[in-house]
This record gives C-alpha cells, sequence and structure tokens, in this order.
C-alpha cells in the first residue's frame, strides 16, 4: 500500500529555495502549494496534511507565525531553521512541532522527514496497515 497525496504548504520566502524543496515532493506526487509571508489570512492551516516552515521569512520569523497557530496544527509542522541541533530541540518541544530540519536542507532529507510524518500520523489514526512512500 501506498500514501495517497497530501496536501503540503510551504510558507518560505525563498522561492529558489522552496521550488527545489517543493519539485522533491512533487516527485512523490504530493501537492504543494506556497505562502511567502506570515499573513495566515493567506492560507487556511485546516486545508493542509503538512505545513513546512522557513523560520527567517520575507515578513518577519516564522517563529512568531507557529506561535499564532494552534497546537493541532503546529503538531503537523516541520521548521526549517539556522539554528544549532540544540536550540532546534528546544523549539521543536517547546513549539509542539513535528520536527526541525537544519538549513541548508536537503530535498531528499525533507522528502524522508515528511513521509515519516506520514506514515506516523496514518498509523495514529489506527490503521495498521503498511506503508510506503
Amino acid at each position: 500500500m501506498s500514501i495517497t497525496p497530501m496536501k503540503i504548504l510551504m510558507v518560505h520566502g525563498d522561492k529558489k529555495e522552496r521550488g527545489e524543496l517543493a519539485i522533491m515532493l512533487a516527485r512523490f506526487e504530493h501537492g504543494v502549494a506556497f505562502a511567502d509571508g506570515m499573513a495566515s489570512s493567506e492560507f487556511s492551516p485546516d486545508s493542509y496534511d503538512l505545513i513546512i516552515v522557513d523560520e527567517p521569512l520575507s515578513e518577519g520569523f516564522g517563529l512568531i507565525l507557529l506561535q499564532q497557530l494552534s497546537l493541532k496544527n503546529r503538531a503537523k509542522i516541520i521548521l526549517l531553521t539556522n539554528r544549532s541541533e540544540q536550540e532546534s530541540a528546544f523549539y521543536q518541544s517547546s513549539l509542539g512541532v513535528y520536527e526541525c530540519l537544519e538549513k541548508p536542507v536537503k530535498p531528499m532529507d525533507l522528502a524522508v522527514v515528511a513521509c515519516d510524518y506520514f506514515v506516523s500520523s496514518h498509523l495514529n489514526d489506527g490503521r495498521l496497515a503498511s506503508l510506503s512512500c
């Protein structure tokens, strides 16, 4: 069994970098939408299965955006950060995000973490069928 295509939102101000990351996710047939900034009016977090947030955004810091989101939505966030591994672990636990990835992020590393998120959320739903990405 394979994972059905998921809806991913990438909140990322650097169009070149987000394009490179999105190409890898699209190879797994996931739909990827983009938002440039922090205005939560730009998107509805509940409309997406996974949200990828870059810490530095064109309009401020992604951490501010995370604080504006509910805990339910933060649990499905991958944060891309320039912080050290220790600082990232602190942010991950204190903000309730799924995972922090240190920049520069390799597209395949992001795809692996996204796949891990989809598989674990699938298993947490009580559906124990095996999955592959």
